[in-house]
């Protein structure tokens, strides 16, 4: 059975592959720039440093 620091690390890395297409959509359909890095940048937060932070305090 997968414990509640597994599924939140799977929803996090999940929340961040969403937030990645968000962000090369907006770079491809010519968004402003804000956005597109604004989305990028809470995508790595997503992917990275919230289940390295999850791994590393809690599990």
């Amino acid at each position: 059975m997968l414990s509640p620091v597994m599924m939140m690390t799977i929803g996090s890395v999940f929340l961040g592959f969403f937030l990645f297409t968000g962000a090369f959509a907006s770079y491809s359909y010519k968004k402003p720039q804000a956005l597109t890095w604004t989305l990028f940048a809470f995508a790595v937060l997503f992917v990275t440093l919230i289940p390295v932070t999850l791994a590393l305090i809690i599990a």
